[in-house]
């Protein structure tokens, strides 16, 4: 199991890498050409179109982004002291535009100092933050609680969206599944992987009207182990 995962791993890896370099560059050339042809546009419908253009290129490479963050597991983490209330902090500063356009109000209560990769916690908290913003309607409200016990940190993310049903909750996490019209569903997965290579774990409860929460466990120390890149791909 451990040496197909590996390979498995390997083998995004290779993908991710072809990818970014066959995709990124020319994306990045496009929404450069569409910027200045916008800002020479005259006529409203062109600048308009040309907006939707450049609307269809920031997706793209979101996706983009997504996809290699899902193939890069075997990075090796490099840990160091992190407050996870400053962290969630800066999380939820990034994301606050985002939410007031949406009508949808971000609270952070608690916090926890653990040993841990800030870049790799991070990415996993946007990607539960951005999805619990997106599953919450207008006058909604997200929060993060973070909780520190004898030996492990607990993060939460609570939001009071529409919930999911159990069909549903139980395919969240599955590569490329999503109840979004866009979207890769690889969010769930990069986020669960980052936990897992910190030898935690990401848990969903979710009910039809009551909202979601995405509960993610972390060890206070981390412990070095030398399959954390095959655990992470598991």
């Amino acid at each position: 199991m451990v040496i197909r995962a590996l390979t498995r791993a390997r083998e995004l890896e290779q993908i991710g890498a072809k990818l970014s370099h066959e995709l990124k560059n020319p994306l990045a050339a496009i929404k450069g050409l569409v910027q200045l042809s916008a800002r020479a546009a005259c006529d409203p419908d062109s600048r308009e179109q040309l907006r939707v253009v450049a609307a269809e290129v920031d997706r793209m490479e979101s996706i983009l982004k997504e996809y290699l963050s899902f193939s890069r597991p075997l990075e090796a983490l490099q840990p160091q002291s992190v407050a996870l209330g400053t962290l969630a902090d800066e999380v939820i500063s990034a994301m606050d535009a985002r939410a007031a356009s949406a009508g949808v109000v971000l609270r952070r209560r608690g916090d926890a100092t653990i040993e841990a990769d800030p870049r790799r916690l991070k990415d996993a908290l946007f990607n539960l933050v951005g999805n619990a913003v997106e599953a919450t309607p207008e006058g909604g409200r997200v929060e993060v609680e973070i909780h520190e016990s004898e030996r492990a940190a607990r993060i939460a993310v609570r939001d009071s969206g529409r919930g999911m049903p159990p069909e549903v909750l139980e395919r969240l996490g599955t590569p490329f599944f999503t109840t979004r019209d866009e979207g890769t569903g690889l969010g769930v997965v990069v986020a669960r992987a980052a936990f897992a290579q910190h030898g935690g774990s990401l848990v969903y409860a979710s009910e039809p009207g009551q909202g979601t929460t995405a509960t993610g466990t972390l060890p206070l120390r981390y412990a070095h182990r030398s399959d954390d890149g095959a655990a992470a791909a598991g």
